[in-house]
């Protein structure tokens, strides 16, 4: 066991010895960090006579990351008053501590994004400041508070109670570096979300997305269905598929390698307009363009055409790319994809002319095209 293991172990026995539970408890009412960040409004500076100011923009910053209005000055030449702010309640994980005498600074992150918190001894008391002495990064805490600025204009929470909720054990990855290991990044998911930039955003992005998708069918009047997973017979594509047997019925059965077969007789039953979006399993190879399991989505639709089916994807695409927020141009490996619509269509043949030189129907050309 490492000493960065021990020294955790010990402050876990600290805490418990204190009568604090360190494995986690009900903390009402919090808010959102991203929810708290937005009521920055709310802060207002109120001067001894009585009067109330609103205070200056304090997130517009030069071209070098620096703040335009000197808060400490602004308050000065304000008059004499103090800053007033809502009382907010927040939770989550410290990813950045560090102490300055009878203060510390933490920085607090769910999963909307990040708070500073100010802890005073003061204002929390002995007893919970010297409880401080016991966290470490990764640890979960939450925190009562005023919102406000400090001195140098960043918004936070002054804390005023502090509640212990969960200690971590495993010490964070390297602090620049971060997660690098691919194949730990896969395997523990958890570290990788927590630690590597970015890695949350695309979950919340999926979960968007998926939510659009089904948006859009729903609007379209299509009914989504849950189709068996297990199959006497791999069917509707061409893959190898994973072997199991059903005990009770001393039956070989296969997982899905698709989604249509059931799908084609819903639709044959008379349901015009069906859709599935479901895991499908395949037994094949691995690669970062290929996983054994992975989520399909087939949609058929009664009296209706390729250019129908066209028609929807692009709406389905169109419609996921705004529920993200990244407009329709985006940035994908180094390339910019222009998704404004309409979409550009293309026959087949007219593509495969403009490749080969070679019209798609003339077998003897084909033939001679790939030999060469």
């Amino acid at each position: 066991m490492s000493e960065l293991h021990e020294s955790r172990l010990a402050k876990l026995s600290r805490i418990e010895a204190s009568g604090v539970d360190p494995w986690g408890h009900y903390f009402p009412d919090r808010s959102w960090n991203r929810d708290v960040r937005n009521r920055s409004g709310e802060v207002q500076y109120q001067l001894s006579e009585g009067g109330i100011l609103q205070l200056p923009d304090l997130e517009q910053r030069d071209a070098d990351g620096n703040l335009l209005v000197d808060y400490r000055q602004w308050k000065q030449q304000a008059g004499q008053g103090e800053e007033i702010g809502p009382t907010v309640r927040v939770a989550g994980r410290i990813i950045l501590l560090r102490g300055q005498g009878k203060l510390k600074f933490i920085t607090l992150r769910d999963w909307t994004g990040d708070i500073q918190i100010l802890i005073g001894k003061g204002q929390v008391g002995d007893a919970a400041f010297e409880m401080t002495a016991n966290y470490d990064l990764g640890d979960w805490i939450g925190v009562e508070g005023r919102l406000g600025r400090t001195n140098t204009g960043e918004l936070t929470v002054f804390a005023s109670s502090l509640h212990y909720m969960c200690k971590t054990l495993e010490p964070p990855p390297e602090k620049y570096a971060g997660l690098q290991d691919v194949e730990q990044r896969q395997r523990q998911r958890y570290l990788d979300l927590t630690y590597n930039e970015g890695s949350l955003g695309t979950f919340l992005a999926r979960t968007k997305i998926i939510h659009s998708i089904r948006q859009t069918l729903a609007n379209r009047g299509y009914c989504e269905i849950e189709g068996p997973t297990l199959h006497t017979i791999a069917g509707g594509a061409a893959a190898r598929p994973f072997l199991t047997h059903h005990n009770t019925l001393d039956m070989p059965l296969v997982l899905r390698i698709a989604l249509e077969l059931h799908l084609k007789r819903l639709l044959v039953g008379g349901m015009e307009r069906v859709y599935e979006l479901g895991r499908v399993y395949r037994n094949e190879g691995i690669s970062p363009k290929h996983n054994p399991e992975f989520t399909m989505l087939e949609a058929y639709e009664a009296f209706a055409n390729y250019e129908v089916m066209m028609d929807l994807t692009e709406q389905i695409i169109v419609n996921a790319l705004q529920t993200t927020g990244q407009g329709n141009v985006v940035q994908w490996h180094g390339k910019t994809i222009d998704f404004t619509p309409p979409f550009a269509r293309r026959r087949y043949d007219d593509l495969f002319l403009e490749a080969t030189g070679v019209q798609a129907h003339d077998q003897d050309a084909v033939r001679q095209f790939a030999i060469q």
